[in-house]
């Protein structure tokens, strides 16, 4: 007997209520958090482009291929609208892709893999309702989100058309990668494959975006990125891109609704490898589970700081070039200083950093979902400690940060000296990548000290991420006070490569994490587990 093909979407009103209730916090992060930059880059970029000269100043040192492979071909590089499209090109090109995949993907497939979406389909609830939940739900945030940054672009001087269309733009663009999420979800029976497949078709779609703005060429329609950058808000709107993006999210959309009729719960697409009948030795230690459970989030991260700071270091002569002659960008990168090129890689270094501390927080993060599911508990019912099952854990988080950490400061070193023909620069770099591990190991106690004493709220530790890495990012631009910068997380070790390391603040960061760390184990120790 074939399998059942329709689509059951009734009680989507109330698994749409349960999901908001689960995950509104979630979705208010997401929103607010990127609404912030939206807002403090409009703080900080506007007021350096007054007069049309500056604007023209600002087109003339941009325009150029290298940042468009980085940003994209922005239209209206000489408006208001146009400077702000470009300046959060890039936090966009990732981050509303991360934003669809993690709140489709929260509504789908986790909880499917938990179990608990049969729980639910025991009801009279439609087969296909939490889905259709999950994806209005992420549509929704994407609505509030180009809302909001329409009304900042305004309220910032542009053109009100060009910044009705870009938040519409922002929508078309998200609706893609929450429709992309919800086949994915219907492929893969893991979360994290479901997140791995959709971070590799993101970063494919920004290298055939920038590959294809490179020279104008008709590689960019490829790209969901492209159909984003060729809207034009303020330059010559297109419709054409909203065409392409509502077609594919439909299709998308379609397709997981049939697929998701067509299999069984709990199921998916690709089902997952059998196993051999017996683990071998090596992952029947507590080291070998733990190397198992975080070596694809570590290679994944790798794979992405490569290819992020090698385009990075390639590029820094062609960006040095491009902003030799734009006097108020280098008052805004380098403060009026000469060491124009420390500022850019300083400024490269600390995204670095920040990645590190992504995959770091993510990492640690999953212990958490080891309880959620009840696999900690079974561990722990055999005869090994609390102890024993937490330390090669961090042991191995740690680990691969060092390797993250190192592939993205060698790729970046080696790209940056060959594109400056200046072999000094591979040492100054490992250094600068180098002084900023206690950084790293400050968050990693936070969230390890978060999960040992308060669980629930282990991804509190994203949000102190977020305010760390927009008060080191765009903290000077802001003239936020010079003390709060430097006492930030990330500025406690000092922007280097341009100043000299703060040995105070990497001694209060490193102590500070490892006092954390201790702080977590002993917690983990003494509460309950599971405790929801």
């Amino acid at each position: 007997m074939s399998a059942p093909t329709r689509t059951h979407v009734s009680g989507v009103g109330i698994n749409l209520g349960v999901q908001w209730r689960t995950g509104w916090k979630a979705l208010a992060a997401w929103v607010l958090g990127l609404y912030a930059i939206v807002a403090l880059t409009a703080v900080s970029i506007t007021s350096l482009y007054e007069t049309p000269a500056e604007l023209q100043a600002y087109a003339s040192s941009t325009d150029t291929p290298a940042l468009r492979m980085l940003n994209g071909d922005v239209a209206g590089l000489d408006t208001v609208g146009g400077v702000l499209v470009n300046e959060l090109g890039f936090v966009v090109a990732f981050a509303l892709p991360v934003l669809a995949i993690s709140l489709t993907g929260r509504g789908t497939r986790r909880e499917e893999e938990a179990g608990r979406l049969e729980l639910l389909l025991a009801s009279r609830m439609g087969r296909q309702a939490p889905l259709v939940a999950a994806v209005l739900l992420g549509l929704a945030a994407l609505v509030v989100l180009g809302a909001l940054t329409t009304v900042t672009f305004v309220a910032a001087g542009a053109d009100t058309v060009g910044s009705l269309l870009y938040g519409l733009a922002i929508l078309a663009f998200g609706a893609v990668f929450v429709a992309m999420t919800a086949v994915l979800a219907q492929v893969f029976g893991h979360q994290r494959s479901v997140w791995g497949a959709g971070l590799a078709i993101a970063l494919a779609s920004y290298i055939l975006r920038g590959i294809g703005a490179v020279d104008g060429t008709w590689v960019v329609w490829l790209s969901p990125h492209g159909w984003y950058d060729e809207v034009a808000p303020f330059g010559e709107p297109q419709g054409t891109p909203f065409v392409l993006a509502a077609a594919t999210t439909l299709i998308l959309l379609s397709l997981a609704l049939r697929m998701s009729a067509g299999r069984d719960v709990g199921g998916s697409l690709l089902a997952a490898r059998p196993g051999p009948h017996r683990a071998t030795s090596w992952l029947r230690t507590p080291v070998g589970l733990a190397v198992r459970e975080h070596r694809g989030a570590t290679l994944g991260w790798a794979l992405l700081v490569a290819i992020l700071m090698g385009t990075y270091g390639g590029l820094t002569q062609t960006v040095m070039d491009a902003f030799a002659d734009n006097p108020q960008l280098t008052q805004f990168i380098a403060g009026g200083g000469d060491a124009l090129v420390e500022a850019m890689t300083a400024m490269f270094v600390l995204m670095l950093a920040m990645l590190v501390v992504g995959y770091v927080l993510q990492s640690l993060g999953s212990l958490r979902k080891e309880e959620t599911t009840g696999r900690l508990e079974l561990q722990l019912s055999e005869a090994r400690g609390r102890v024993l099952w937490l330390s090669p854990h961090i042991l191995v988080v740690a680990l691969g940060a060092l390797v993250v950490g190192g592939v993205g400061t060698v790729t970046l070193a080696v790209t940056t000296a060959a594109s400056l023909e200046d072999s000094s620069w591979i040492a100054t770099l490992v250094a600068a990548g180098v002084g900023h591990l206690p950084v790293v190991l400050l968050f990693a106690g936070l969230s390890v000290a978060l999960f040992g004493w308060l669980p629930r709220v282990q991804p509190a530790a994203w949000a102190v991420f977020a305010v760390a890495a927009v008060l080191a990012y765009m903290g000077p631009g802001l003239d936020l006070p010079e003390a709060l910068i430097e006492w930030s997380p990330f500025g406690l070790v000092g922007n280097v490569p341009l100043e000299d390391v703060d040995v105070v603040g990497s001694l209060v960061a490193g102590v500070g994490g490892l006092v954390l760390l201790a702080l977590g184990v002993i917690g983990f120790t003494r509460r309950d587990v599971p405790r929801g």
